[in-house]
């Protein structure tokens, strides 16, 4: 809205000169350019998820998983690469992979360890005994 310089009348933004006492209005004031906000990012940064990640020769793949067969060394070389002891990308992947897989069929087996274990408990506890 513009006003008046004579008058002081608040003027609509269609006129040109002022409706009550007739003078010309200033031209409309340039409004201030104003800065785009940048739309806000959730999660991780695209950029980051973009970066290819060599992946690891089928040689050097088979080694890792034949290192992660050995019972006590390979699950200590999965945790040591998952948490960052190795500087291929590729290779951490892997051992974080392997040792989801790991944790995974652990928590199932102690789940089966406990069905059974209950199951047995519950029919020796239900069986009667013959008296003789």
């Amino acid at each position: 809205m513009r006003y008046c310089k004579n008058c002081g009348l608040l003027a609509p933004f269609d006129a040109a000169c002022c409706p009550q006492c007739g003078a010309a209005l200033p031209p409309e004031p340039a409004a201030p350019a104003q800065p785009r906000q940048a739309a806000p990012q959730y999660g991780r940064d695209a950029a980051a998820d973009d970066a290819a990640v060599p992946a690891l020769s089928s040689w050097a793949t088979l080694g890792a998983l034949l290192l992660f067969a050995v019972p006590v060394a390979g699950f200590l070389f999965s945790l040591a690469w998952s948490f960052g002891f190795t500087k291929n990308p590729a290779r951490r992947r892997l051992a974080q992979a392997y040792l989801i897989r790991t944790l995974l069929v652990a928590v199932v087996a102690a789940l089966l360890l406990f069905w059974v274990a209950v199951s047995s408990v519950l029919t020796l506890s239900v069986t009667p005994y013959p008296y003789y």
